[in-house]
């Protein structure tokens, strides 16, 4: 048990820790490197990810739930490159939701069903600013959007999206990074076939030259087991170490 304890910071029970992690892995990274970078954000909408963090007696805990977390973290990393990283890249694609968007287009025909992309990859503008503030800010405005799917969502699918999104918008960036923030450790736990294919998206970024780096939530009752589905394909993401 003491040793589940030591598991490293980035294994995040509570949405505090979350944003701390989200941002110390953007702020370390930036302060080493000159060339511009590009981050999307793709973050997990479920009932699980949904839920509160446990209650606590510490008067430091947050009642934000995972995926508002991620929101408010993306929220904060916007602002901060607004005023100080003019030239680089950011955008946020929420996977899960029962409505779908995908640059221009929106439920009839979308390509990517049950995938939002709440801001595209570019340069932050005036206008991403205020739909991710509206998001993370306004209680109606998060809950007409942030309601799960009924159906399960292919990561492969989800992968594909993110691959679009990057070659499209910052083809030529040498940095590019792709944050994903789940609770979920096997997405495919019955369906082979789906998890074969999200292997091949996830080497098409990599070979795209793509850094995935995971952000894995682990729930009141469940560590994440990055071997379940993550430690499988460790060449693709950057998964740290315990």
């Amino acid at each position: 048990m003491e040793r589940k304890r030591r598991r490293r910071s980035l294994t995040i029970r509570y949405d505090i820790k979350l944003r701390a992690s989200l941002l110390s892995r953007v702020n370390i990274q930036q302060v080493y490197k000159s060339a511009k970078d590009a981050v999307l954000f793709v973050i997990e909408v479920s009932p699980s990810m949904l839920a509160a963090s446990p209650s606590s007696d510490s008067r430091k805990a947050d009642s934000d739930t995972p995926t508002l977390a991620a929101l408010k973290c993306a929220y904060s990393l916007m602002q901060q490159r607004i005023i100080s990283n003019h030239n680089d890249m950011m955008g946020v694609l929420l996977y899960g939701t029962e409505i779908s968007k995908f640059q221009g287009e929106e439920e009839e025909g979308v390509a990517y069903p049950h995938c939002y992309l709440v801001t595209d990859l570019d340069i932050p503008s005036a206008d991403d600013v205020k739909a991710l503030k509206a998001l993370v800010e306004d209680e109606a405005e998060s809950k007409s959007l942030l309601v799960p799917s009924k159906e399960a969502v292919s990561m492969s699918n989800v992968l594909f999206c993110a691959n679009q999104i990057f070659t499209t918008k910052a083809p030529n960036f040498s940095s590019r990074r792709l944050f994903i923030v789940t609770d979920n450790d096997n997405p495919h736990a019955t369906d082979r076939q789906l998890e074969n294919a999200a292997a091949v998206r996830a080497k098409d970024l990599y070979d795209l030259g793509v850094l995935i780096e995971l952000f894995p939530i682990s729930k009141p009752d469940h560590d994440f087991d990055r071997s379940r589905f993550y430690d499988v394909n460790a060449a693709y993401y950057c998964l740290g170490s315990d």
